[in-house]
């Protein structure tokens, strides 16, 4: 089950990425990185199974599972893992 995040009152989504498919995750994605100063993402998972982790932390965060949805923070360094059967997009919000 994922860690319990939300967006703040008044965020609203301004952009949405492609569908990613494991195996065409793009590698910036699986390495640290991290969203703009004030911009959320909100990671939804429509297959298989993502683990969220911060830069620099032993444990994963979350590991979210299809029809879950997690909060990525503004600037917060980050990178994911996928299962072989992973589908997953990002909608920005600010």
């Amino acid at each position: 089950m994922p860690a319990t995040r939300s967006l703040p009152n008044g965020v609203e989504k301004y952009a949405e990425s492609p569908l990613f498919a494991a195996g065409k995750v793009p590698e910036s994605l699986q390495k640290s990185h991290s969203t703009k100063s004030g911009t959320y993402a909100r990671l939804v998972v429509t297959a298989g199974q993502v683990q969220y982790f911060l830069v620099g932390e032993s444990t994963r965060v979350a590991t979210i599972n299809v029809g879950d949805t997690f909060v990525i923070l503004p600037m917060e360094k980050h990178f994911v893992q996928v299962t072989d059967d992973a589908e997953f997009y990002l909608e920005f919000c600010r």
